[in-house]
C-alpha cells in the first residue's frame, strides 16, 4: 500500500514549485510562505528542490550553461519566471505527479480506487483526499481509504482523526472504527479509536453515528449536531454531550487548559504524548489545572504540575512519570 500522506503532500509540493517559477510568483508568495511554514511540507519542497539542484540535467549544454539552475533552491524564491532550460527540467521532476493526476481524472467513475494505507509520525499529520477533502492524523494513528463511484469509504484503524469533508451528495463518506461508522456529505468531525468502540465529535454540521460497520445494517443510528460529542462502548451509546475546548485543540502543538480538573489535563496530554504521565490516588485531590503546555514537553508539563500542586515527579522504569505527594523542591525521584 502507498503512503497518501507523502504522495498528497509530494504532488502540493510540486505545484508550488512551479508556479513559484511561473508568471503568477509574486502573488502567490504570501500563500506559499503559510504553507511552507508546516514541518512536513518544508521537507517535501526541500527533497524537490534538492533534487533539482543534483539533477543538472541541462548543466553541460549551451542552454543549460546559460541558466542559473540554482534559482530552484528553498533560499532563492524570488525573482522572475525561469526560461525555457528550467522548464524542460521542471518538466521532467514533475512528470510523475502529473501523469498520476490525468489518469486520475480518467479514471471511470465506477472504478474503485485501491485501499491505501497512511500512517502519521510523531506529530498530527495533514493529508489532502483525491475528493478535495482533509484529514488530519494524530500521532501513531493508521488510515485505511477506499473511494469508488458511489462511495467514500474511510477505516480508522488506530489513533484520531479529523475529516473535513467535501460535500458530495451522489458519494457518502463513511469513516468506519471501533465497530461502527460515521456517515457525512460536507462536515468537519472527529473520529477517535478507543477500546471497546470509538469517539466522535462534531465541530461542524450534521453526521449519523452507527453502531455497526458501513456494510450491515444498523442497529441504532445517533445523530449529531454541531457542537456535539459521543461515545460507543461495546456497541451501546452513551447521551451525547456538548464538546469542550479540549475536544477542538488536539491537532494544535499546544494544550491550553483553563481552570481544568488534574485528571482530566493529564488525560488530555496523554492522547498525544509517547511518555505518559500519571497521577498517583493520593496526590489527586480537587486540583484545577490552568496554563499552556507543550504537547512534545512531558518532562515540563509534569514539573510544572508538581511546583504549583506542591508534589513531586516520579521517573519510572517503563519511562512513564507519575506526580506523587511530596515537595517538588525535593527533587524527582526515581522508583
Amino acid at each position: 500500500m502507498q503512503d497518501i500522506a507523502a504522495m498528497s503532500i509530494d504532488g502540493e509540493a510540486a505545484d508550488w514549485f512551479a508556479r513559484l517559477r511561473g508568471p503568477d510568483a509574486n502573488g502567490a508568495r504570501a500563500a506559499f510562505e503559510h504553507w511552507y511554514a508546516v514541518p512536513d511540507h518544508a521537507a517535501a519542497y526541500d527533497h524537490l528542490a534538492r533534487t533539482w539542484d543534483q539533477a543538472k540535467f541541462l548543466a553541460n549544454t549551451p542552454t543549460g550553461r546559460g541558466r542559473n539552475l540554482d534559482r530552484a533552491g528553498p533560499g532563492h524564491r524570488r525573482g522572475q519566471a525561469v526560461a525555457m532550460a528550467t522548464g524542460i527540467v521542471l518538466a521532467m521532476l514533475l512528470g510523475v505527479v502529473l501523469l498520476g493526476r490525468l489518469n486520475s481524472q480518467n479514471r471511470p467513475p465506477d472504478a474503485a480506487a485501491p485501499p491505501t494505507l497512511a500512517a502519521a509520525g510523531d506529530t498530527p499529520r495533514t493529508i489532502a483526499l483525491a475528493d478535495g477533502s482533509r484529514v488530519i492524523l494524530d500521532r501513531a494513528s493508521r488510515l485505511e481509504v477506499a473511494f469508488d463511484g458511489t462511495a467514500r469509504r474511510v477505516r480508522l484503524l488506530a489513533g484520531r482523526a479529523r475529516f473535513d469533508v467535501v460535500h458530495d451528495t451522489a458519494r457518502p463518506f463513511v469513516v468506519e472504527a471501533g465497530g461502527g461508522s460515521v456517515v457525512a456529505h460536507g462536515t468537519m468531525f472527529d473520529v477517535a479509536v478507543a477500546p471497546g468502540g470509538f469517539d466522535v465529535a462534531l465541530l461542524r454540521g450534521t453526521v449519523d453515528v452507527r453502531d455497526r460497520g458501513a456494510d450491515t445494517e444498523p442497529v441504532h443510528v445517533q445523530r449529531l449536531v454541531s457542537g456535539q460529542k459521543v461515545a460507543m462502548r461495546g456497541g451501546a451509546f452513551a447521551t451525547p454531550v456538548a464538546m469542550t475546548t479540549l475536544d477542538t485543540q488536539w491537532p494544535q502543538p499546544v494544550l491550553d487548559f483553563d481552570a481544568t480538573p488534574l485528571a482530566e489535563a493529564v488525560a488530555a496530554f496523554n492522547q498525544s504524548s509517547r511518555r505518559p504521565v500519571r497521577i498517583d490516588p493520593a496526590a489527586a485531590g480537587r486540583l484545577l489545572v490552568t496554563g499552556t503546555f507543550r504537547r512534545d514537553d512531558p518532562e515540563t508539563f509534569a514539573g510544572a504540575l508538581a511546583v504549583t500542586f506542591d508534589l513531586r515527579v516520579q521517573r519510572n522504569a517503563d519511562a512513564s512519570l507519575t506526580l506523587v505527594p511530596g515537595s517538588a523542591r525535593g527533587g524527582a525521584k526515581k522508583p
